[in-house]
């Protein structure tokens, strides 16, 4: 079989053995085989070392039969001892998970076997999310947080306060004229994310792609605060924020996640995707990002993710499972509930005023989410938080401490790069009840737990084996709880 479209391909390890314990290149084996071929089967073949790669880097599957012949003479093996593994019936198939929509008839075949590629490694990445976070933590072995290994966490040390730092200590400023990173997504770095928009051009930048050809259902370019500057060691805590663009992150955070799907998934001899070790070797996007935690290199777009807690002598909480067909980003996993891009409420000067507070995002989040608010889509007039509910409520119960707030730290999803600032709210049992009575199901971005889970250490506990959290969500998880007899103190 010759080379395939299948963008997930399995490396041929026990080839690539063979020929590293005869301390040969893929230049030498292959002349070595040429003369083979001559001196004993009188046949004159051209292989080269692209002919070698093709095979160790599965991108040939199963070779001609001569090939494999003279492999196995040169070795001295048998040819099931080569590694190569005829396709299955059905192989050229792709697999339903990651079943793409046929081409336009009219579409240029090469711009056609692109894009298609491209779907397939997006769709893939919808499903893969957190074993690729897992990877590419392996990736910052110096940046893993003390309980939180094999969660797809990463952060700096000074990111996480020693404990919880009540909301109100959070200081925030706003630099409108702050200098623009100096990564955009537009780089050549990216080329091999952004597929053929035609015959002899890419798309300009990774949202194009995603709105062109896996668009989902919420998808613009909302204004959003980029995170400048984190500044724990001070008794207030300072944070600095910029402008930018949804699409900005778009452009980088989704751009590393399908440069690591690309170069870390692959196929079993059963067809299943599967991930590969951590390896930096194609990595030439995220090479170029180099420091994760360089806040000029690129925007930081952060979430505000909450745990939200019904207080109590049986404290619960719930969670919120994304639907990768609603969401950009995140679909597939289970998140905290409510999270929110930090963003306006409406582009107008008074609303970003207003809303440049992580209580008022929270709170926005809260009635999105729980409450099956309409979107704060970014349009319209300021949200007049004192007059409308459930804001109303919420600003009263935060005032007299029925809700209290505490930030986490900061973290980063490895396998994106995007920043996740985690809260975790504990609100009054019989103030919980009657806010959220009438709490949703479902919403714009996915599904929310029928059922409110104990607060506990065997829940947290099974949360984290069945592989579905989020890696915000496995961090605020684990921080609150390291952290109860603050959070409880009342």
């Amino acid at each position: 079989m010759a080379g395939s479209s299948d963008p997930f391909r399995l490396p041929n390890d026990a080839l690539i053995a063979l020929r590293v314990e005869q301390a040969l290149s893929q230049q030498e084996l292959a002349e070595e085989l040429n003369r083979l071929a001559t001196t004993k089967h009188n046949r004159h073949l051209t292989l080269t070392k692209k002919s070698v790669y093709r095979w160790e880097s599965g991108e040939t599957e199963f070779p001609k039969r001569l090939y494999q012949r003279l492999l196995a003479e040169y070795f001295g093996v048998s040819i099931t001892e080569l590694g190569f593994h005829r396709p299955r019936f059905q192989a050229s198939r792709p697999p339903a998970a990651i079943a793409v929509a046929p081409a336009p008839p009219d579409e240029n075949p090469d711009v056609s076997e692109d894009r298609q590629r491209w779907r397939a490694v997006r769709t893939a990445l919808g499903s893969t999310r957190r074993s690729l976070a897992l990877v590419a933590e392996g990736l910052y072995p110096d940046y893993r947080v003390p309980g939180l290994a094999h969660t797809g966490v990463i952060t700096r040390p000074d990111w996480i306060p020693a404990a919880p730092v009540p909301l109100g200590a959070v200081t925030l400023t706003l630099d409108s004229a702050a200098a623009l990173p100096r990564l955009t997504g537009g780089e050549p770095e990216t080329a091999a994310v952004r597929p053929l928009a035609t015959p002899a051009q890419r798309f300009r930048r990774y949202h194009d792609a995603i709105r062109e050809l896996a668009a989902p259902r919420l998808f613009e370019n909302r204004l959003c605060f980029r995170l400048t500057g984190l500044d724990w060691s001070a008794r207030t805590i300072r944070m600095t924020f910029g402008h930018m663009g949804f699409f900005d992150s778009m452009d980088t955070n989704e751009a590393l996640a399908h440069e690591t799907a690309l170069h870390h998934l692959a196929r079993d001899r059963h067809g299943e995707v599967i991930t590969t070790k951590p390896s930096w070797r194609n990595l030439a996007f995220r090479k170029l990002i180099a420091d994760p935690f360089d806040l000029s290199r690129r925007p930081l777009m952060g979430a505000v993710g909450t745990l939200t807690i019904r207080g109590g002598e049986s404290p619960s909480m719930v969670l919120h499972q994304r639907d990768g067909g609603r969401v950009a980003g995140g679909g597939g996993m289970t998140h905290l509930m409510p999270a929110g891009i930090f963003q306006p409420s409406s582009v107008l000067p008074a609303a970003v005023a207003e809303d440049f507070s992580l209580w008022r995002n929270i709170e926005r989040e809260l009635a999105e989410e729980l409450l099956g608010h309409d979107e704060y889509d970014g349009s319209g007039h300021p949200i007049a938080y004192s007059d409308l509910e459930p804001f109303a409520t919420l600003d009263d119960a935060y005032r007299r401490g029925d809700i209290q707030v505490w930030c986490l730290g900061v973290t980063l999803d490895a396998l994106t790069l995007c920043g996740d600032i985690l809260t975790v709210a504990v609100i009054e049992p019989d103030l919980y009840d009657t806010l959220f009575a009438s709490a949703v199901s479902s919403n714009s971005e996915g599904t929310v737990s029928a059922r409110a889970l104990p607060f506990e250490e065997n829940t947290l506990r099974d949360l984290r084996g069945q592989g579905h959290l989020s890696p915000g969500a496995a961090a605020a998880l684990h921080l609150a709880w390291t952290h109860r007899a603050t959070l409880f103190a009342r």
